[in-house]
């Protein structure tokens, strides 16, 4: 996977397939139990990933998405510092409920020339909005679900867990902006270098004339509200599809014209499937994954190993993920999205607390979600901005990794002691 040789994909089902094999189980129980019963072992995420796309082609399709943008920026007026902080939240706020690479690159061809035409180095630009995308990810409640069913733990856990992890990761996005504008990577560029990102900042503000109430822009923020409030997360959805629709148009034209309403809900479902498929067939072989390690052979195969490796004192265990965190990278061995789906499940299967392993390997892919240069929106980003992928990675890693440590510290606070 880190050479690219090999689709995450493939790889994740034949690693599945792999140690189900090594693991002493015999075909019958690798086609019904590993293939089989995985292939649903995580329904309830792809059904929340495929609402929660659902939400971001709406916010996408009314212009809320692009309307939250233009805010942040007229908000800022001359102030570079102000107008990025203001972007990196607008970034973040956006985050909680898209999905897909479409859905990126729509906010940030909208965000990048705007941050390069007030005097932000390409570089800077790209990290800002990847730490604020980053951000943002750890509140979508599609993401809850399935952190929630990788090894079977109560919502409420990864909820508790996000909150404070969150503002920790707010923290580090301004302090990156900050470290940056002392560094004098402000006002290196000007707004006549911004033509090769697309349109400046004026020419967007005039291209982009919404026609989007104030109100209608909670949309995004409307289902992480209800479910911390208590609700669950598809009703949650549906509330911020159904708002999104209808707030989206000003007065009482989305009843007015309630058949190019539901049209538009119609669509958007339409389109949250296309959006969810990647993730929806990851989610197909980390189900296999899971399936074969959570398996009694392959556990207590493991087990001994395993116990020699993760320390029992839980300020060792702190020290040892926070140090290794950065294995979240390339689908690595703590990327719940790769690798680490299987490593985490050993250890839940083994006996380890399954609300302590999973909240750490969570904050572990809070280096991977704006850093990992196998992620599609960090390698269409170093292509938009004409620049290094790991570039951006060495720019925002050690933000990221602060993230990261303060996640793992709060899990083990929460689960561990």
């Amino acid at each position: 996977m880190m050479t690219e040789l090999v689709p995450t994909f493939v790889a994740l089902a034949a690693m599945a397939i792999g140690i189900a094999v090594v693991g002493g189980l015999g075909a019958d129980q690798i086609i019904n139990t590993v293939i089989v019963d995985g292939s649903t072992e995580l329904a309830a995420a792809f059904v929340a990933v495929f609402f929660g796309a659902a939400l971001g082609a709406i916010i996408e399709q009314t212009g809320i998405a692009e309307e939250i943008v233009k805010s942040a920026a007229e908000l800022g007026g001359d102030n570079a510092i102000v107008v990025s902080i203001l972007l990196y939240l607008a970034v973040a706020v956006i985050s909680t409920s898209i999905s897909g690479l479409g859905a990126f690159i729509m906010i940030a061809t909208i965000v990048f020339p705007i941050m390069v035409s007030i005097g932000f180095q390409r570089k800077v630009a790209a990290g800002i909005v990847l730490l604020g995308y980053g951000n943002g990810v750890m509140f979508n409640p599609a993401n809850w679900v399935f952190y929630a069913d990788v090894t079977g733990i109560d919502l409420q856990q990864v909820l508790v867990w996000a909150l404070p992890t969150g503002l920790a990761a707010l923290i580090a996005g301004l302090a990156y902006i900050g470290f940056q504008t002392r560094r004098g990577n402000i006002q290196a560029t000007w707004a006549t270098n911004a033509e090769d990102v697309g349109s400046t900042a004026d020419e967007i503000e005039q291209q982009f004339e919404s026609t989007v109430p104030t109100y209608a822009l909670l949309a995004p923020v409307l289902p992480v509200l209800l479910v911390v409030a208590g609700s669950p997360v598809l009703p949650a959805f549906v509330v911020g599809i159904l708002y999104a629709a209808i707030t989206s148009k000003p007065g009482l034209r989305a009843f007015k014209n309630m058949k190019q309403t539901l049209n538009q809900v119609t669509y958007a479902f339409h389109e949250g499937i296309s959006d969810a498929a990647p993730a929806i067939a990851l989610m197909v072989a980390i189900g296999w994954l899971l399936q074969a390690v959570f398996a009694k052979p392959v556990a207590a195969t493991m087990e001994p190993l395993l116990r020699l490796i993760i320390p029992q004192n839980m300020i060792l265990y702190a020290a040892m993920f926070i140090v290794l965190a950065p294995l979240a990278l390339y689908r690595g061995p703590l990327n719940l999205w790769g690798l680490g789906s299987g490593i985490i499940g050993v250890l839940a299967a083994i006996g380890i607390n399954p609300a302590l392993i999973t909240t750490t390997a969570v904050s572990a892919l809070r280096v991977q979600a704006p850093a990992d240069p196998t992620n599609t929106h960090n390698a269409w980003t170093a292509d938009e901005m004409e620049i290094n992928v790991n570039d951006i990675t060495k720019s925002i890693l050690p933000f990221a990794w602060f993230t990261a440590g303060v996640g793992v510290i709060v899990s083990v606070y929460l689960f561990g002691l």
